[in-house]
């Protein structure tokens, strides 16, 4: 009965862990987010009216949308990840990464995945310098994809 009540107990939002891919090779020192939004797609439609029917509208599926991916997390020393958006945002070169995101249990086993194909460095923002906060400073990156493809891996 337990393995019931885990298949089926929602997953925390805490534990994540990421992997970047440049040209097929893995960053191992850029996993660590403190947070992670924008893992959304949205089906676009086209309404459609026939004749003089007043009372209902048809949707035909148009275009799949996806979000921004968008990672945060404090100011370090550059690794591959930054030093490819600043080659990006510089227009140096156009390099697309592929991203997985793993949700992981109290265990650190993953529970689901998302992979994430061709995604574009679109935005880099640093936080604000505040001499009076004693605060980390935090980069955001900011990524357009051309793909998401969710994986729900508990078992």
């Amino acid at each position: 009965m337990d393995i019931i009540n885990e298949l089926f107990t929602p997953s925390v939002s805490h534990r994540f862990a990421t992997c970047f891919m440049f040209n097929g090779f893995p960053s191992p020192l850029d996993i660590s987010f403190q947070k992670i939004s924008g893992l959304s797609r949205t089906l676009k439609t086209t309404p459609l009216s026939q004749g003089g029917e007043n009372t209902r509208n048809y949707h035909l599926a148009d275009k799949i949308e996806h979000g921004s991916l968008v990672l945060e997390r404090g100011v370090m020393t550059p690794t591959p990840l930054t030093v490819q958006f600043d080659r990006v945002l510089r227009g140096e070169t156009v390099l697309y990464a592929d991203v997985v995101i793993l949700l992981l249990n109290h265990l650190n086993v993953p529970v689901s995945s998302w992979t994430i194909s061709k995604a574009l460095p679109v935005s880099w923002q640093a936080g604000d310098l505040n001499a009076n906060s004693n605060a980390i400073l935090i980069n955001r990156l900011e990524l357009r994809y051309q793909n998401m493809r969710m994986m729900g891996i508990k078992a």
